[in-house]
């Protein structure tokens, strides 16, 4: 979370000019919101260089404006991508795909696999080296999440959850990261994973289990996401040109 010198007061005047001209109603929607507007928010945060005037501000809960912190939105730095999918969804290729030259890639696996030099794919990591894994994957995910550079930063990830941030799905959505589903489906999953030589035992299984349990599609993830841009577009943050299903940033304003 930003101190408090890193924050800005916005004058009792500029909030109601942001009020009058965006409306009241909190922008962020993140988790838990309790929509009652008692902040104005900075869309580009203060502490990497936003400033306070109407185009950079709008109206948020306290709750939405603490848990975003200074992270920012994709596209307004970072355009960031996030992959998920059960294991041996073939996330790790998809991103060797798609990424650009100078992408930021963290990937939970490798981070994992890193752990344990010398571990082959067959080799199932214990519980501790995850816990470990997981606690350096989210502190890497915060700083990269507050970078404002033009930079390509890709998420890898089985679960989109921590124990940090059990709801990190929508807090994705609410700050637009493109989001895309690896899953081939079950079956197929399983026949990789025996494939790779890898022992499909409990904990295996259980990771395998808990990603289809979750009941997660790429389609009810783009309905939700076509929804948020729909409000960003009101919101004056997304132009209707770069609302869609493979949504650019072009559009965006600069302060």
């Amino acid at each position: 979370m930003a101190s408090r010198r890193d924050r800005q007061r916005v004058p009792p005047v500029l909030s109601a000019e942001v009020a009058e001209r965006w409306g009241n109603e909190c922008w962020l929607n993140m988790p838990g919101c309790t929509h009652r507007s008692d902040t104005t928010d900075h869309i580009v945060p203060f502490a990497v260089g936003g400033p306070t005037v109407v185009g950079n501000l709008r109206r948020a809960c306290k709750h939405c404006n603490s848990l975003r912190s200074d992270r920012t939105l994709s596209g307004y730095g970072a355009s960031i991508h996030a992959v998920i999918g059960p294991p041996a969804g073939g996330k790790s290729t998809y991103v060797d795909l798609h990424r650009q030259p100078g992408a930021v890639v963290l990937d939970f696996d490798a981070m994992a696999r890193a752990m344990m030099p010398g571990m082959g794919d067959e080799h199932v990591l214990q519980d501790w080296v995850r816990r470990a894994a997981s606690g350096a994957w989210y502190g890497a995910y915060r700083h990269l999440a507050r970078v404002c550079e033009p930079v390509e930063v890709w998420l890898v990830k089985t679960l989109p959850s921590t124990p940090h941030s059990p709801r990190l799905l929508d807090e994705w959505i609410a700050l637009d990261y493109d989001i895309v589903v690896c899953d081939p489906g079950k079956r197929e999953v399983v026949d990789r994973l025996k494939a790779r030589g890898v022992d499909v035992g409990h904990r295996l299984q259980a990771g395998v289990t808990q990603w289809y349990r979750r009941g997660i599609t790429q389609s009810a993830i783009d309905a939700r996401l076509k929804a948020r841009r729909l409000r960003l577009v009101q919101l004056g943050l997304m132009s209707d040109a770069d609302n869609g299903a493979n949504a650019s940033v072009g559009g965006r304003p600069r302060w």
